[in-house]
Formats: C-alpha cells, structure tokens, sequence
C-alpha cells in the first residue's frame, strides 16, 4: 500500500530525468561516482513526502554506470521500478520520440543557462545532466541542450545565496533540492540551506 501511494503521489507532480549519456567523455572514477549519486538521487526519493518519478536515459545494461549499479544493488533496476523509477538504454532525444514528447515540456538544468528557475511546473520533466567533473566539462550539458533545441535554465541560487565555493553542485544535490522546493511549499531558500554542504561557505542573501 505504502508503494501504491508513493507512486500516486509522484504522478502528481514534475518528473525528474538523469541524462547518462556521458560517459564516453568520463573516467571509470567518476563514473562509479555518477553511480554512487544515482543511488542517493533514489534513496531521496524513496523517503520523500512527495515523491517524483525519476528515470534516466542512457542507462541500459551494457553501459558502465548500469554495471555499477547493478553490482551495488541486487535486483537494480526491477525492484527501483515500484518506487517510481524507470530506465532505458536509448537516448534522451529518442525517449522524447518514442513517448511523444513536446520539447516545450523539457527543461535542462545547467548552470550555465542564462534562464533562472523561478517556479517548478508539474507538467514539465527536469533534465539533470549525469556528469560528476563539470569544471573540466564546462558548458557540455547546455551545448547539448541547445543541439536538440530543449530549453535551459539554472536553479536560483544566486538570488537567495552567496556561495564561497563553486555553484557546481553533484546530481544528487540538484534532485534532492527539487524534491525539497516542493516538500517546504515552493520555498527555494530553505530547499537550498537544507540541502547544500556547509562547506560551499554560504551566506544567505539579504534582501
């Protein structure tokens, strides 16, 4: 039963998409890592008040980070699949296809987008980008972005935030900062300070 609400909770709100389709550009390092946020990203899920359902592309058995996973997790991804979790070898413009996707209905969150995220709309699925060193892949996730034409926008860190350390924030964190934007009632601030490490140095922007 607990299952069975979890699920219909999710299917109430925004969906979440993990683009794995970088790791011809990875080591087997960060790779493990990307795994390793996979599986947090899941473990957040799992726990919420408001659930989303969470898939990723790129992600069939003869990729790496599946191998991870499925080495970590006995019975990855079946048993994931009754808490809202779907994956699927195929790319993310060719999942859009097969589902009959409007790309209207995709936001990629980048940091490097221009956009800011002001609101999280529940018809809408936020693409995060399955990259674990973004400082030595700078701009990899919005160029990709702009090639299948899917609009960009970075979370609003700045307008609530000052951070001594870099914006760049791990899988994980962005997921689980989505997760708690809606648990706090659309409060970005607090999703923000609950979420991020303490050691970014950050100081809460007065207004």
């Amino acid at each position: 039963m607990e299952t069975a609400n979890a699920n219909t909770n999710a299917n109430t709100t925004f969906k979440v998409c993990i683009d794995c389709g970088f790791e011809d550009l990875m080591t087997t390092k960060e790779i493990s890592s990307l795994a390793n946020q996979i599986r947090h990203c899941y473990a957040a899920n799992k726990k919420s008040e408001n659930p989303v359902y969470l898939s990723a592309s790129n992600l069939g058995d003869a990729s790496v980070t599946f191998e991870h996973l499925a080495k970590v997790n006995n019975g990855f991804p079946d048993q994931w699949k009754s808490r809202g979790f779907s994956c699927s070898a195929e790319p993310l413009d060719k999942i859009m296809r097969m589902h009959d996707k409007d790309k209207d209905s995709l936001v990629y969150l980048t940091s490097d987008a221009t956009t800011t995220l002001d609101h999280l709309v529940d018809s809408k699925t936020y693409v995060i980008g399955g990259i674990v060193d973004r400082n030595r892949l700078k701009r990899t996730t919005i160029q990709k972005a702009d090639n299948l034409g899917i609009m960009t926008a970075r979370l609003p860190i700045d307008d609530h935030l000052q951070l001594v350390a870099t914006k760049v924030l791990t899988v994980n964190h962005v997921f689980e900062i989505l997760l708690k934007y809606r648990q706090y009632g659309n409060d970005w601030k607090r999703a923000l300070l609950d979420v991020l490490p303490q050691r970014k140095g950050i100081t809460e922007v007065e207004f």
